[in-house]
This record gives structure tokens, C-alpha cells and sequence, in this order.
């Protein structure tokens, strides 16, 4: 009961915080550009349409950060670190609104789009762009080509770094290519607007760029150092077989702890042919049933997410564990497939070892779980995230580890 109350407590808090995120990206940008506007004395029906305007595409914003969380679809640790991207919308949205009364194309818009989407995700990133660029339109009538280019550059800039590409890498070719965009989308609004060329045309689109890529860099370095070296840190900690949790699993239930660190390692090899992360996959295989060590009247499932929790692991392995054990899901996540089956077929070799099988026909036995699992009509992972080459690597590798499987004798 009293782990109930705590557990209804921390949700309480957790749902009253998050409503003051999503009052704070609803209000935000609206609010800078009133105050803009009423310095600026303008009239009330551009401010009228302004604010509008800006208050809907800010709870879109509010929205699609809502969505983000609900499905656990934010990068790195985000999820459970909201207040630095806030602090950087709040930022970040003053920024774009003061840049109404700046020079057009001196202020680094991408770079802001950047920097809140790689501290929520690159959906949310492209939302605040579209909010940053709408906010000297509305302010005091900016050119329309001025919107047009600096969302072109926020989304090229986004989609060159973050989208599909690892973050630690490919940096400085994005850098280029996205300059090669900027300057040629530069050029494309010279031609339409037919402007006169005065030292500012060069000047200012040239120190917005070099601003792009400063605020850029910096905020890759900083990503890289403080959070995924961290997080790889804490990754290599977890996954060290002399960690307590495994130590006092292996003390108290060898059974069980036989079957994680040999789920771990199919899952470390199966992530190595398949491309996903390895310490991650191998972690979720080493604790994916440590709740067997709770003395809570909860399930496995439950409890393993718990212990997990309360002993601040990575949100990813958190999320994976979570996933594995939730059996209601509509579809359940390639990572957390890819646990089951590894596991699945670990629990399969070991309970016929137990049973005294000599003569175990692995590709069958491999072949039957599979099957099972994603064929029948009550299969765990008949809506696997899974792509159809993902499950032919993944029975082509398993199918191979023969003498592996031997060694678990």
C-alpha cells in the first residue's frame, strides 16, 4: 500500500509538471510577441491575427511535445530532463522574437531550431522552427522570403544532423552541406526579391551563417560530452558483470541469473548484425528479469521495471524493459522483440538441458520459437516491430551459434 501511495505521489507530480511545460510552450512565444508589439506600438488588428496565429502553432507545439512524451519518443535522456529543453525554447523563442527588430538574416534561426530539437526530438525541433520563423512575420511584416528561408535552413540543418545519422559523427560534412544550402537559398531570395547589392546583403546573411555554425557546433560538443558520453558512462557501469544487482542475482538465483547473462549476450550479438545500439540491448538482457530479487508482491515485469527505475538506469533500457514486459501492447518495438526472442530461445535451450535432452535440434527448436512467437494467432510478437530482413538475420545468427548453445551445458 504504501508503494502504491509513493508510486501515485510521483505521478501526481510528474503529471502537474509536465501541465506547466505544456502552459509554458502554449504562452511562451505569444507572450514575447505581445510585449514586442505593444513597444512597438503596432496596430490591434495585426496584433489580433499575430497572437492568433502564434497561439495555435504554439499548442501544436504543446501537442506534438505531448505525443513525443506519451510514446517515450524523445532523444538521449530527454525525457527525464524537460527543464533544459524550456529553458532553451524560452531562450530561444526571445531570441527569434527580438530578431524582428534585427537585421533580417543576422540572427542564427537554424542554430535555435537545432538546438531545441536536439534536446527533444527532431519533430519537435522542425515545430519550434516553424514557430521561430513565424515570429518577426508577425511581429512587423517581415518578407515572406524571409520565412521561407530561415524554415528551409532550420529544417535542412535538422534533417543533415539529426535525423538518421548519429550525432557523434558526419558533423562536419553536415556542417558543409548544409552552408552550401544556406548560401544557395540566399541567393534563390536575392533573385526574387531583385535586391540591390550593398555591403549589408553580404555581410549580414554571412555572419548568420557563421553564427549558424558556432551555435551549432558548440551545441554538438556539449551533446556529445554531457549527455552521450555520460550516458555511455553509466551504460558501461550497468552492463559490467560485477555490478551488485548481477552479483546479488547470481548469489540468490543462479538459475535465473544463468539465463540473463546468455540472453545478454545473443542480444550484444544479434545488435551487432542488426545495427542497434549494443551496450543498450546487452544491458536490457542482463536486468530484463532482475525483478525475480524483489520481495514486492508485484510480477516480474513490474518489479524489474521498478528496481530498474529506482536504480536510475538510462531511460532507452527503461523504456525496452518496459516494453518487454507489457503484454497488452498493439506493437511492440524492434528492441523489445528482439529481447523476447533472445530470451525465448535462451529459456527454450536451458529447459531442455534441465529436462537431460542430449540431441537438441537447434534450428528446429529456433524455427518453432520464432514461429510461435510471430506466426500463431496468439503469438507475443504478431506485431513485431521488426522488419522481415531483420527476422531472416536474426533466425540466419541464431541458426549459427550451435556450439554456443552447447557451451550452456
Amino acid at each position: 500500500m504504501e508503494e502504491n501511495s509513493v508510486n501515485r505521489s510521483d505521478r501526481k507530480k510528474g503529471i502537474n509538471s509536465f501541465f506547466i511545460c505544456e502552459l509554458l510552450l502554449t504562452l511562451a512565444a505569444p507572450v514575447f510577441v505581445l510585449v514586442l508589439m505593444l513597444v512597438m506600438q503596432s496596430g490591434a488588428t495585426a496584433m489580433i491575427k499575430g497572437l492568433v496565429s502564434l497561439f495555435v502553432l504554439s499548442a501544436g507545439l504543446a501537442f506534438v511535445l505531448y505525443r513525443s512524451v506519451r510514446t517515450k519518443d524523445l532523444l538521449y535522456d530527454n525525457l527525464v530532463n524537460m527543464n533544459r529543453f524550456l529553458i532553451s525554447y524560452t531562450a530561444c523563442a526571445l531570441l527569434a522574437a527580438l530578431s524582428a527588430i534585427l537585421p533580417e538574416f543576422i540572427v542564427p534561426v537554424a542554430a535555435l531550431g537545432f538546438i531545441c530539437a536536439v534536446l527533444s526530438n527532431a519533430y519537435t525541433g522542425i515545430f519550434c522552427s516553424l514557430i521561430f520563423c513565424a515570429m518577426p512575420l508577425f511581429v512587423n511584416g517581415k518578407s515572406f522570403e524571409y520565412f521561407l528561408f530561415s524554415f528551409a535552413t532550420c529544417l535542412a540543418v535538422i534533417l543533415l544532423i539529426l535525423i538518421g545519422r548519429d550525432i557523434r559523427e558526419k558533423t562536419a560534412a553536415g556542417l558543409v552541406i548544409f552552408s552550401l544550402v544556406y548560401i544557395t537559398l540566399y541567393t534563390a531570395v536575392i533573385v526574387l526579391k531583385r535586391t540591390d547589392i550593398v555591403p549589408s546583403v553580404i555581410i549580414n546573411p554571412a555572419a548568420g551563417l557563421i553564427f549558424d555554425i558556432i551555435i551549432i557546433s558548440l551545441t554538438v560538443y556539449g551533446v556529445r560530452k554531457n549527455i552521450i558520453l555520460a550516458n555511455e558512462e553509466k551504460y558501461d557501469r550497468i552492463v559490467d558483470p560485477e555490478h551488485p544487482l548481477i552479483l546479488e542475482l547470481k548469489e540468490k538465483d543462479k538459475k535465473e541469473y544463468k539465463r540473463s547473462i546468455h540472453t545478454a549476450y545473443i542480444c550484444d550479438r544479434l545488435s551487432d548484425k542488426l545495427g542497434f545500439d549494443r551496450a543498450l540491448m546487452k544491458g536490457a538482457g542482463f536486468y530484463h528479469r532482475i525483478g525475480v530479487l524483489s520481495n514486492n508482491n508485484m510480477s516480474i515485469a513490474d518489479a524489474t521495471v521498478h528496481m530498474v527505475k529506482r536504480e536510475n538506469f538510462p531511460w532507452p533500457m527503461i523504456k525496452i524493459l518496459e516494453q518487454y514486459g507489457n503484454e497488452s501492447l498493439e506493437e511492440i518495438p524492434p528492441e523489445a522483440s528482439l529481447l523476447c526472442i533472445a530470451d525465448t530461445v535462451i529459456n527454450e535451450v536451458l529447459v531442455r538441458m534441465e529436462k537431460g535432452e542430449e540431441d537438441i535440434d537447434y534450428e528446429k527448436l529456433i524455427d518453432r520459437v520464432i514461429n510461435s512467437l510471430i506466426g500463431s494467432r496468439n503469438g507475443r510478437l504478431q506485431k513485431s516491430g521488426l522488419k522481415i530482413q531483420h527476422l531472416y538475420r536474426i533466425r540466419k545468427y541464431l541458426k549459427e551459434e550451435k556450439l554456443y548453445y552447447d557451451f550452456l551445458r
